[in-house]
Parts: structure tokens; C-alpha cells; sequence
């Protein structure tokens, strides 16, 4: 009588091999929505300092339009608070021009965010206001 010891050994072998494969798979998967987790976190900041902004200069009528505008720059940290060292983030509000019938009573602007390690765009917002006519 022949042993089985080989083919249970096999067996055994293949057992492994795909219990590895799987270990890898979802190893990867977790790395890649651990990425995908940050990346979202970040992009997240991104919106609420465009929507503060523009919130701010709406409140404040900072940027009146037109060319006696300039635009300005403000740095954020990583967890979102207002920094001049270190920061993770920066916010650009730019004005746009605005038509000429609306150009009295409308300004318009847009502010982008930028991660400041890589330098992308993370999110930007255009948006508008009108403007107090005295």
C-alpha cells in the first residue's frame, strides 16, 4: 500500500499558498483605504477653509471686485487653524471680474486651497456677493 503522506502534504501546501494570497490582498486593500481615508480627510479641510472664506469675505465685503482688489494668501495648519509657521495648508482668494451691468451691485471671487507639501489643488470654490450700494 502507497503512502498519502505526499498528497496531504500538497494539500496542505495549497492551503497555505492561498490563505497567503488572501493575507496580501487584504493587507493591500487596508493600506489603499488608509490612503484613500487621509486623502479624503484632507480634502474635507480643503472645503471648509474655501467655505470659510468665502463666508468671510462675504461678511466682511473684503474684496470689492474690479482691479482695486488685490488677493490674498492665508495659512492653515493640518488640523485647520490659522498659522504663519509650518503650514499644511494655503488658501488664495482671488477677485473675478464681473460684467458690466451687474459689475455696481455684484462682486465675485474665487478661493483655491492648495496642500502645501505637494503643491496641488485640493478644492476651490467659486462664488459671489452683492455688494452694499451706498
Amino acid at each position: 500500500m502507497k503512502s498519502k503522506a505526499p498528497l496531504v502534504m500538497m494539500e496542505q501546501m495549497v492551503m497555505i499558498l492561498v490563505f497567503a494570497l488572501a493575507a496580501a490582498l487584504c493587507m493591500r486593500a487596508f493600506v489603499l483605504s488608509s490612503s484613500l481615508s487621509e486623502e479624503a480627510e484632507r480634502r474635507d479641510i480643503a472645503v471648509l477653509l474655501c467655505e470659510n472664506a468665502a463666508e468671510s469675505c462675504k461678511g466682511m465685503q473684503k474684496l470689492g471686485g474690479g482691479a482695486e482688489t488685490e488677493p490674498y494668501t492665508v495659512y492653515y495648519d493640518a488640523g485647520g487653524f490659522r498659522t504663519e509657521t509650518d503650514p499644511a495648508y494655503r488658501v488664495q482668494v482671488e477677485p473675478l471680474e464681473v460684467e458690466e451691468p451687474l459689475a455696481q451691485t455684484l462682486a465675485k471671487a474665487v478661493v483655491r486651497t492648495f496642500d502645501e507639501a505637494t503643491g496641488k489643488e485640493l478644492y476651490h470654490l467659486e462664488f459671489a456677493w452683492q455688494r452694499e450700494v451706498s
